[in-house]
């Protein structure tokens, strides 16, 4: 799977990443699981699926970018805010897909 190395996480994620990073990396669905993703072509800039959305939408060599897991729809929500924010506060812009990608550049 495609993790961002500064993976975002709700309130309720982060109290469990482990487990829960654990359970999806095996294919498990965990209840109520969110992921925030980048999202596919040049329309939108995220997206938020249902974990166990990943069985049916994607093949595991094809999954986007992992940014963030939120416990529930309003924590998932709260997470585009809060990374939207953020972006905005450090380039000045709201070009999520381009901060994470150069982000990604500059693991590797």
């Amino acid at each position: 799977m495609n993790w961002y190395p500064r993976l975002y996480l709700s309130k309720t994620a982060e109290a469990k990443k482990e487990k829960l990073i654990q359970k999806i990396e095996s294919g498990k669905t965990p209840v109520n699981t969110y992921l925030l993703t980048l999202a596919p072509g040049e329309r939108n800039q995220l997206e938020i699926l249902p974990v166990w959305d990943l069985r049916f939408r994607f093949n595991r060599q094809q999954l986007p970018l992992i940014v963030g897991i939120g416990c529930g729809k309003a924590e998932a929500f709260e997470l585009v805010r809060r990374i939207t924010e953020d972006v905005y506060r450090e380039t000045g812009g709201a070009g999520l897909k381009k901060y994470f990608e150069a982000g990604m550049e500059k693991e590797l």
